[in-house]
């Protein structure tokens, strides 16, 4: 694809923006940045760009750059503003970023794709662990927050050979017209950005686009217990490879757990021996959405050629991403778990489902509408109490009145307040965790922040901090 002397209009000036500006620039693309915030709010941004030569259009923008541009990049989750929609109508092609990246990777790279409404992050990093602990060049990157694609078209990875792991969203895959995984993996489907999509079936097809353009040499990987999953997968042209962590699953060509849960067993995955087991216990992570995202993870990249003894190496140094359902404390045999990344409901369930050992629930924040009763249904059994917080409290505790539940609900003044009612209710054996189901901005700037002083609570009442 040929850049040298396009107009090349990069929309939205987030990380990948700028990365998008630097990539276009050093290939001699005429480059205009612009974003509808003004320039004062994104200072920081604009002085990441220091000497790379592009036009600023900041604070608004300007109808002719659209439709007289060569072509249109768009960085993830900007809208479909009117402009984009002139410029598609000037006969303009407006594309994500993931779709440039990909046109500049080496076909003979090993491209794995991962999305979902949930695990899509922690089934990206743990996959990039598997790939790293190989003998080959490899880039773990995309949505994930640390370096967008087209970072990858410049890396050692992108070589034949090479592994390239990105997690997409609905909005990249939104504007993509030939990006084609080696690996497309869609790890669930739950409700999410109808603000967008107005449509679970709009929103579902937008997730299913990782797998459009695969062939039958290519491996997409499946959620075989999502029926919205299951629907998209129902036309896809590549090797379907299902994952399965109920009780009972062996799909002929996919993972499930043993009957003892103790191992994860691989059967037909293409690259793979007919079946192969590896133990659950050379993961830290917990939990049976994590089981289904190492499922996927392992097919994943044993379908590249990822050798067992890398992967269980892999997965072995693998440690969580902050938030997400990590291990941070540990006091006479109770465990503390921060999941403060778990913000809806859908997340929820899917941590504590099959929790490893009887857990506290730490829940509450801004409500984000919706039924509480998942949440409820998927700790019926392994739950001993629950400590909420925030504005969402009244709302949780009549939910779980209507539930029927006979444990403890109890009401916490403060984060710190929570984890001293929480400790008080467990024994050697439990676990104490903080997955709220909510929203964090009532009490805390952010589900980061909230973790935090969650931690700072988990010292106070002298557990050992695993976290530092």
């Amino acid at each position: 694809m040929e850049l040298s002397g396009k107009r090349v209009v990069v929309v939205g000036l987030a990380l990948t923006g700028v990365a998008l500006a630097r990539f276009l620039a050093r290939r001699g693309a005429r480059v205009t940045v612009t974003d509808g915030k003004p320039a004062e709010a994104l200072a920081a941004r604009v002085a990441m760009l220091d000497g790379v030569d592009v036009t600023w259009e900041l604070g608004g923008h300007r109808l002719a750059s659209f439709t007289e541009a060569d072509l249109i990049v768009l960085s993830p989750g900007v809208p479909m503003l009117p402009e984009l929609r002139a410029a598609r109508a000037a006969g303009v092609e407006v594309i994500a970023e993931i779709e440039l990246a990909y046109r500049f990777l080496d076909p003979a790279a090993q491209l794995i794709a991962i999305t979902g409404t949930n695990g899509k992050s922690t089934t990206t990093a743990l996959t990039g662990a598997l790939c790293a602990a190989s003998d080959r060049p490899s880039f773990c990157g995309g949505n994930l927050g640390n370096m967008p694609l087209i970072d990858a078209v410049d890396h050692p990875a992108n070589v034949p050979g090479g592994l390239i792991v990105a997690e997409v969203a609905a909005f990249m895959l939104e504007h993509c017209s030939t990006f084609r995984p080696k690996v497309g993996v869609l790890t669930n489907i739950t409700e999410d950005h109808l603000d967008r999509f107005g449509t679970m079936e709009v929103y579902a097809e937008m997730k299913g686009r990782v797998w459009d353009q695969q062939q039958p040499d290519d491996v997409a990987i499946a959620n075989a217990a999502d029926p919205w999953v299951v629907r998209e997968a129902g036309d896809v042209r590549a090797a379907l490879c299902w994952f399965d962590s109920r009780p009972g699953a062996t799909p002929d060509r996919g993972a499930a757990l043993s009957a003892d849960r103790r191992e994860l067993v691989l059967r037909g995955v293409p690259g793979a021996a007919a079946e192969e087991r590896y133990p659950v216990d050379d993961l830290v992570i917990v939990g049976n959405h994590n089981m289904e995202n190492a499922m996927a993870a392992y097919m994943a990249a044993r379908a590249v050629g990822v050798s067992i003894e890398a992967i269980r190496a892999g997965a072995r140094s693998y440690r969580p991403l902050p938030h997400r359902m990590e291990r941070v404390g540990d006091r006479d045999d109770v465990l503390y778990y921060d999941d403060s990344k778990g913000t809806n409901v859908a997340s929820v369930a899917a941590s504590v489902r099959g929790f490893p050992r009887p857990l506290v629930l730490i829940a509450g924040g801004v409500d984000k509408g919706g039924s509480y009763a998942p949440m409820l249904e998927a700790l019926d059994g392994v739950c001993k109490g629950l400590v909420l917080i925030g504005a969402a409290a009244p709302l949780i505790r009549a939910a779980a009145a209507a539930h029927g539940v006979t444990y403890p609900v109890l009401d916490a003044a403060d984060m710190h307040d929570a984890v001293g009612q929480a400790t008080a209710l467990c024994v050697a054996g439990d676990a104490v965790v903080l997955s709220p189901a909510c929203a964090s901005y009532d009490m805390f700037d952010n589900f980061g922040h909230r973790g935090r002083v969650f931690r700072d609570a988990v010292s106070a009442v002298g557990a050992r901090r695993l976290d530092t």
